[in-house]
């Protein structure tokens, strides 16, 4: 990549020699350019396999209302007996698997250093969903007391586990967040000029999940680490990155505020088959565990971030800046950053006030 050839600094001897010094140390370590990347998200793509399970428990009763619903389901327990509509105490867990495929967006920042042979990934915060939603089929696995049911009758033995699908479940954020600072990943040149790298994000993945819309997660957040590769190349219009990850991760997160109530659950007949019992669930959701396999690949364009009093073009104001500012002192040209024709106190303002951006 090209660098901007620095003039003497002898223009500059009205201003104390300490100050070039110290401009220059500083510009020793500003070989790092920084690029504003985003996703490509039509050339880019993301399959992600996912188990979701949470236990729970509580009871169920039937949806029978004696003003609302009077030809609804009634439940009551045991093989005899009772009257009217009542709970039935069951224990459960809810299961979400199937593979999600998506186009995701995002940004990060990529600080390049050729002559270290490193990049620098900052800020990254990835939508893998893409804006979009991904839709899983959903099943409850339920252990329940026996009991009886009335529109339809029907008898349901307990102490064994059934599988109940209950309809598609609703996956509305599925995101990676860079924490931290900026990780470091090592390049190797190839002959055609391109250069692979490999690095480790530190991220959150945060997910939200809703089941007949009831939140199974809402904003789970999830440490984890993406581990990222692939090929940089370097064009006229900036950086492209292609990037490919793939790994697997298991969290389990507790669930705070997991009550629910009065959710449909559509339970097939047992003792004859072939009926629907319409029921309502009420229960705790006291943890959720979330299993995860995640293939992707990602193209990403950037672009060479400008800053007011970035001289020699490379995203970061600093000593480098402010030699080239020094060396073309009194005259036109590099460094007239307020553009009255001359660098001078004005255009030395500016640079100062942008240091460190």
């Amino acid at each position: 990549m090209p660098r901007t050839r620095f003039p003497a600094l002898r223009h500059a001897a009205s201003l104390s020699a300490a100050v070039v010094a110290a401009a220059l140390a500083q510009g020793a370590l500003a070989d790092e350019f920084f690029y504003d990347c985003a996703i490509d998200s039509k050339a880019s793509f993301l399959t992600q396999g996912t188990l979701i399970s949470a236990p729970f428990s509580g009871t169920l009763i039937g949806d029978f209302d004696a003003k609302t619903n009077p030809t609804g389901t009634q439940t009551r327990p045991g093989l005899f007996g009772g009257s009217g509509n009542q709970p039935i105490p069951y224990t459960a867990s809810f299961a979400l698997d199937g593979v999600v495929e998506s186009n995701p967006t995002g940004t990060f920042l990529a600080g390049l250093d050729l002559e270290a042979l490193q990049v620098r990934i900052i800020g990254l915060e990835f939508d893998l969903l893409g804006g979009a939603e991904g839709v899983l089929p959903a099943t409850v696995n339920i252990n329940y007391t026996t009991f009886r049911t009335f529109s339809p009758n029907s008898l349901f033995p307990g102490g064994v586990t059934i599988p109940v699908p209950i309809g598609d479940a609703t996956i509305g954020e599925l995101r990676a967040v860079q924490t931290g600072d900026g990780v470091f990943g090592s390049l190797t040149e190839q002959k055609d000029g391109s250069y692979l790298f490999t690095a480790a994000v530190p991220v959150d993945l945060i997910l939200s999940v809703e089941v007949l819309g009831a939140p199974v997660a809402e904003s789970a957040v999830s440490p984890s680490v993406l581990p990222v590769s692939g090929r940089l190349v370097l064009t006229k219009a900036g950086i492209v990155f292609t990037l490919a990850s793939s790994g697997s991760d298991s969290q389990t997160q507790p669930i705070e505020n997991g009550a629910f109530s009065d959710i449909p659950l559509a339970l097939p007949t047992v003792l004859p088959t072939g009926g629907i019992a319409n029921l309502l669930i009420a229960g705790t959701v006291s943890a959720v565990t979330i299993e995860s396999a995640l293939d992707t690949e990602i193209i990403a364009e950037g672009t060479l971030r400008e800053v007011v009093g970035d001289l020699d073009g490379n995203g970061a104001v600093d000593g480098t800046d402010l030699a080239i500012l020094l060396g073309n002192w009194g005259k036109s040209g590099v460094g007239d950053l307020d553009g009255d024709g001359s660098v001078g106190g004005g255009d030395l303002s500016l640079l100062l006030n942008a240091w460190g951006s």
